[in-house]
This record gives C-alpha cells, sequence and structure tokens, in this order.
C-alpha cells in the first residue's frame, strides 16, 4: 500500500453495525468499515465499504482504522469473501455500497465507481479498488466476484482482459486477484445489442438505452464491441485461462422478467464463454422479478453465492 492510500485509509475504522434484508426477521450484527478511498482526492463514489460478521471475527476492534482483512481459522479452502460490483447504468448517483446489505448476513466487499468517469475510467477505478483489497490481504482464489446489471458488466471486464487491453493510462495497474468464481446478475454484456439487439420484448427501450451509452461509452459506437465482455476474443482468454490468470467458473443468471435487460444478454455471454477450455460456464435460477430485485430483496445474490460455493466443493 502506498503511503497516499494509507493517508487516505486514516479514518477508515471498523465499526459495529446492522444490516437488515426483507428475507431475514431481525437485523444481522456486522462490523463494517465504509466508504474506504481507493485514490488520492476521490469522489463520494470511489470507495469501497469492507463487511465482516460479528458472530464469526474476533480479532476486529472498533474505531481501529483497517490495515488488513480479517482472518477466521477455519479449515476449509472455501473462498472467505464475496466482492460485489453494484450496478446503476454507470451514473446512477442513488447507488451506492450499501446497496449490498440486503444481502450481506456474512461478509463482503461492495465497490463504488465514478459516476463522472466515461469508459475506460469505470474499468480503472474497479482496477484501483482491487490495487486497496490486494493490500489489504485479497488473495488469488480467497474471494468470489460478483456484478448486478452495469456491475456484472464492469466484474467482466476486469476479471478477462488485460488491464492494458484498455489503453496506455493502464500501463502500471495490476491486474486484480484472481477471482475463485465470477457471478453475474441480471448483467449488461453485450453494449451494441442494447441499442440494435433488445428484440421485440425490450425494443421500446432502444431510445434510452442509446442515451445511456454515449454517456458511458462515448459517441463512437464503432467502439463499442471493444468495451464488451461478450465480445472477447477466446484465443486470448483461453491463453489466459491457461496462464491461471481467470477464474474457472462462471455463473451466469438472468430474471425471464427483467423489465429492462432481455435475456439474449446472457445467453451471448454464456455461448461465447463456453467456447473457452477451461472455464465451466453455469447458468443461475435464483434471478426473479423485476431488474432491481437481486440487491432489492438480497436473497437472490445470497442464494446465487451459495450455489457457487456448492459448486466449488463439489469440484474439490
Amino acid at each position: 500500500m502506498s503511503t497516499t492510500m494509507k493517508t487516505n485509509n486514516e479514518d477508515a475504522k471498523w465499526h459495529l453495525a446492522e444490516v437488515v434484508s426483507p428475507r431475514i426477521p431481525n437485523p444481522v450484527s456486522v462490523y463494517v468499515a465504509r466508504n474506504i478511498p481507493y485514490i488520492s482526492n476521490p469522489n463520494r463514489f470511489q470507495n469501497v465499504t469492507i463487511y465482516t460478521p460479528h458472530s464469526l471475527t474476533s480479532s476486529i476492534n472498533t474505531e481501529e482504522v483497517i490495515t488488513a482483512l480479517p482472518s477466521i481459522a477455519s479449515s476449509s479452502k472455501r473462498p472467505r469473501w464475496l466482492v460485489h460490483i453494484h450496478g446503476g447504468a454507470w451514473r446512477d448517483p442513488h447507488l451506492d455500497s450499501s446497496s449490498i446489505e440486503a444481502a450481506d448476513p456474512k461478509k463482503g466487499d461492495e465497490l463504488d465507481a465514478s459516476r463522472s468517469a466515461r469508459h475506460p475510467g469505470h474499468i480503472k477505478d474497479v482496477l484501483q479498488a482491487f490495487t486497496l483489497l490486494r493490500s489489504l490481504g485479497l488473495k488469488d482464489d480467497s474471494y468470489l466476484l460478483s456484478g448486478h446489471s452495469a456491475g456484472a458488466c464492469l466484474a467482466f471486464q476486469a476479471s478477462l482482459f488485460d488491464a492494458q487491453h484498455w489503453g496506455p493510462e493502464f500501463e502500471g495497474i495490476p491486474p486484480p486477484p484472481r477471482p475463485a468464481a465470477v457471478l453475474g446478475l441480471n448483467g449488461l454484456y453485450d453494449i451494441p445489442d442494447l441499442v440494435s439487439g433488445l428484440g421485440d420484448s425490450h425494443q421500446h427501450l432502444r431510445d434510452v438505452y442509446e442515451i445511456l451509452l454515449v454517456q458511458a461509452f462515448g459517441e463512437d459506437q464503432a467502439a463499442w464491441p471493444a468495451a464488451s465482455p461478450a465480445r472477447f476474443d477466446v484465443k486470448t482468454l483461453t491463453e489466459r485461462v491457461v496462464e491461471g490468470r481467470v477464474a474457472r467458473l462462471v455463473l451466469l443468471d438472468q430474471s425471464p422478467d427483467d423489465q429492462l435487460v432481455p435475456m439474449s444478454q446472457a445467453d451471448k455471454m454464456e455461448k461465447l464463454l463456453k467456447e473457452v477450455q477451461g472455464i465451466k460456464v453455469a447458468r443461475g435460477n435464483r434471478c426473479q422479478g423485476r431488474h432491481a430485485g437481486p440487491w432489492e430483496e438480497g436473497y437472490m445474490i445470497w442464494q446465487s453465492v451459495q450455489d457457487v460455493l456448492g459448486m466449488l466443493d463439489n469440484e474439490g
């Protein structure tokens, strides 16, 4: 961790708090370190929030500055952390790191990205956040990476591609630690198709998507395919898998009743991922109802995490 990063984290202290979820009858006690900045002079969105369960952690003192992720004594090889990137169409000012709390009775990290950024600035935010988490002790295979909506897009952009894929300004930015698995929930994966391939069910959203995507990715639509997770180069990704740089398990889940995202987004991502040797691709069935359901209800994210942990257990 750099001196600048340490200085920025001086106010990032553990606090005892309670989180609530519509599906849990009583609040759950957690330790939380909120809004830890991952760059110098951050805006209010450029931060991470870390939660860990009160019942499983005895080494935390409240009001103590966070210097490392807490450890839990266990012989299990399961991932210890969930790193979740929330959605918000790359610019919703009302969604922040607290959006994970309905799904957070155990522990996880929630990443925020800047709403004023334009591609590839969002990805740079995510990679810089991972640099902070690595400095706190996040290691290869120690976590699951999940994302909802635009957050799923960012999760795959960060985990499938070399940082240098996004431009020369990424030189020197390290890759994130390798996740044990990546989960995409109601995700946006093929950016051009959100304008030109919505299908009959979602065609009425074409103009809305075009406005959002121009704001996030620029007016040159010819550049949008290169930003799309569902348009990666199969040969390049296969090489990254062989080198041990990519998660070997991916779960994609898409609500059939999502009023904003068509099923074709997950279908296209699944189809291309299945062309990559060494990656197991599974389809989930936990996402139901409206687009925001996973983070509003919480249990869909939690059930998806449990499903992935079960798959990892079965693989030994």
